[in-house]
């Protein structure tokens, strides 16, 4: 099996390359971005929106999931290339496995498949692009492909979140692959730094990611705060409930941060919550969940309700929605949609961080297990109070979170202004 090493760095372009116009861009994403139904293809799908509105837009993406030949027809009707490489788990795993002992990050080794490279090849021979748009740190390995020849295109890395601090967290609690974490974390901070690769920019969805990775990762000078914003016609606002004292989990369940966070919820906040309110009730809603979260409807005033075709009817459901993830990087796209449809929300300290809302306004952060039930108590009680933070967080994204103004930064980043 052939493992990608990490090559010295990409020349600097010579000023005719930095001056030129941009029109023909590329968009690199591991995943297909449509459906608009988690976190990464939420933002994915809006980039190809807003972007084939300003350029000669092509997408070439990889898929482990079917892919539906109307997904791929609307995407064509704004891109006017796309191509999608099917992956398989095993096989990743194969290519992670050889990647992380021979030295090299496992994320991008994980998704670089031959053919999509050839096609993307013949793509820029034909007609060559401008500007490379690289979402997420799992693609470099093909924007390489173009940034490495002469007269490079623009390369902007959209790291969205600092994928190397999520890896060191997992490997701060013990588990038998901590080493493998750590070393994760270690290779794509190299990566995310910039030391193999040329950047124009890189982009991270809010103030405090790129906080943190001046902190963690150095101070590149083309970093730059690109947002998330929330479809505020879908994520309309919401009746109240009939029934006040049910709350809402929603995210995909076979992703640790987001398994483990609902997972600490019910053994240790579920408990102290039914002592004061004995039908209180928990939704927990998303994709994909593991054998642990199934076996989380065992437990007391918990529904796991799983893949579910449209969020809103349960969050239509619940007076509360809640985002207790422990490990939490970014901006919640969860926490922005519940806020939209003017539900009152309760976050770890985490989740909150990457969100413009003041605490006990906009919405309410807990820590402790004690805290989380106090808060979820008062909101279920009273709906007055519920009422206040729900209106007023609407308004809240409204005012801040449209996408059009979220991501308008990157088409100015893509074309060098």
């Amino acid at each position: 099996m052939t493992v990608a090493v990490e090559p010295p760095p990409t020349p600097a372009p010579t000023p005719a390359t930095a001056r030129r116009a941009v029109r023909k861009v590329l968009l690199l994403t591991h995943r297909l971005p449509y459906p608009p139904d988690r976190g990464d293809r939420i933002r994915s799908y809006n980039l190809v929106r807003l972007l084939s509105r300003h350029f000669d837009l092509a997408v070439a993406c990889t898929s482990d999931e079917p892919v539906w030949l109307q997904h791929h027809q609307l995407l064509r009707t704004m891109a006017k290339r796309v191509t999608i490489q099917p992956i398989s788990g095993l096989y990743c795993k194969a290519r992670s496995a050889a990647a992380i002992l021979t030295g090299g990050a496992a994320t991008p080794a994980s998704f670089y498949r031959v053919g999509l490279a050839e096609a993307i090849q013949q793509w820029h021979e034909q007609d060559p692009f401008d500007a490379v748009l690289t979402f997420c740190t799992g693609m470099i390995h093909y924007a390489r492909l173009l940034t490495r020849g002469p007269n490079p295109p623009r390369h902007v890395l959209d790291l969205v979140d600092v994928d190397s601090i999520k890896w060191r967290s997992y490997a701060q609690g013990w588990s038998p692959k901590s080493w493998v974490f750590a070393a994760e974390s270690r290779r794509l901070r190299r990566i995310e730094a910039g030391e193999f690769d040329r950047f124009d920019a890189v982009t991270v969805v809010s103030d405090a990611e790129a906080k943190a990775y001046r902190e963690h990762v150095g101070d590149h000078p083309g970093l730059a705060v690109v947002g998330n914003g929330v479809d505020l016609d879908y994520f309309h606002p919401l009746p109240e409930p009939e029934t006040p004292n049910t709350i809402c989990f929603v995210g995909v369940l076979n992703y640790k941060p987001n398994a483990d966070g609902i997972a600490w919820f019910v053994k240790e906040v579920m408990p102290l919550l039914r002592h004061r309110l004995p039908d209180a009730q928990v939704l927990v809603v998303g994709r994909h969940p593991t054998p642990a979260v199934l076996e989380l409807g065992n437990e007391p005033g918990v529904e796991v309700v799983g893949s579910v075709p449209d969020v809103r009817l349960y969050i239509e459901r619940s007076s509360a929605v809640i985002a207790p993830l422990q490990i939490a990087r970014g901006v919640q796209n969860k926490v922005l949609e519940a806020m939209a449809c003017r539900r009152a929300v309760v976050c770890s300290p985490g989740a909150a961080q990457g969100i413009n809302a003041t605490d006990g306004e906009h919405l309410l952060v807990a820590d402790r297990p004690a805290q989380w039930a106090d808060h979820l108590h008062r909101l279920l009680t009273d709906a007055a109070l519920r009422k206040t933070i729900a209106d007023a967080a609407r308004t809240q994204v409204e005012r801040r979170y449209t996408w059009e103004d979220a991501l308008a930064p990157m088409v100015h980043l893509l074309k060098g202004e």
